[in-house]
């Protein structure tokens, strides 16, 4: 079995029994690999059918600040998403009312395919490209959806805003908070210069779509000998705000340009070039600092070790040093 980490919790026989009860019996359940922040397992039931089961954290303590009620979140979302053309899990069960386990419980269909982070070496060049321009087509069409307000919809907007802006500077401030709580230099000072140095171009974004802001690889699912994308998972830190932000979301870890087949699906997708002037890039490198921020933080909290931890950190050092030349901080 995959360890867990720190913030995660599986559910065991008994307690998958008495959730899943409405759906069927439980045959096998295993644990999923790949996820660094809820537990995810497949579970087999009566029948041949498999589902997902992803569990809430259950230590608050550990949730940064956008992070808490990240279940909820991924519900609605799901059922924002359902009536678009993307291939993504159906919400079958959910149950938060702590009756048969400590932690909020969220039941899915499993989506066929093999992780693109997974696929990705041993595919073609052909079918890495089409599933990037699929990705970029599906961003397209998830900025279809219009929210009520800026921000994350955990707790209701509770990091929101009536404004893009003002939204970003609610994040970046409990980014910060988050930080010092667990010890972590995330350099605020350049952080926060940053959000100035952006902030006019935050200001033309007045309309609130829905972003999938971690749309990386490792969500995405793929047939490896055709790139064909079978699914995409984890809406859990869906927003509301720039599409551009999903765009940036699957390459966080990078301080250039979008991947031209990414940016020739949306393109495709929109029916429009996909406009990358200055304000749009003292936008993206802001999103990218932010995400850096948040991915230096949570190596805390999440209990990240191993040798590859070093490298990571010193990865999210060299990018953050070409961002904040972008910003001129």
């Amino acid at each position: 079995m995959t360890e867990l980490l720190p913030t995660q919790r599986a559910l065991d026989r008994a307690e998958l029994e008495a959730v899943l009860a409405p759906l069927g019996t439980v045959v096998d359940h295993w644990l999923l690999s790949g996820g660094t922040f809820s537990a995810v397992q497949g579970v087999e039931l009566g029948g041949g059918g498999t589902v997902v089961v992803k569990t809430s954290v259950p230590d608050a303590r550990r949730l940064l600040a956008y992070e808490h009620d990240m279940l909820r979140c991924e519900r609605d979302n799901l059922a924002l998403v359902a009536e678009l053309d993307i291939p993504a899990p159906r919400v079958l069960l959910d149950d938060f009312t702590r009756t048969h386990t400590d932690v909020d419980v969220l039941v899915m269909t499993m989506m066929p395919g093999m992780a693109w982070d997974d696929a990705a070496p041993v595919m073609t060049p052909e079918a890495n490209e089409a599933a990037s321009a699929q990705v970029g087509a599906i961003l397209a069409e998830l900025g279809r959806v219009r929210g009520p307000r800026f921000g994350m919809p955990a707790e209701r907007f509770r990091l929101g805003g009536d404004t893009w802006p003002s939204f970003m500077r609610r994040l970046i401030d409990a980014t910060v908070d988050d930080a010092e709580a667990w010890g972590v230099d995330v350099e605020a000072g350049r952080l926060r210069a940053g959000l100035e140095a952006a902030g006019g171009s935050l200001a033309e974004v007045t309309v609130p779509s829905l972003v999938h802001a971690d749309l990386w690889h490792g969500n995405v699912l793929v047939d490896p000998s055709t790139g064909q994308v079978t699914g995409v998972v984890d809406f859990e830190r869906s927003l509301f705000g720039d599409p551009l932000w999903g765009l940036a979301g699957g390459e966080t870890h990078a301080s250039g340009p979008f991947e031209p087949a990414k940016v020739r699906g949306y393109e495709d997708a929109t029916g429009a070039p996909l406009r990358m002037d200055r304000a749009a890039e003292l936008r993206v490198a802001l999103y990218r600092l932010w995400s850096m921020a948040v991915q230096l933080t949570e190596i805390e909290p999440r209990g990240f070790a191993g040798d590859w931890v070093e490298g990571h950190r010193g990865s999210i050092r060299a990018n953050r040093e070409r961002l904040c030349a972008i910003l001129g901080v």
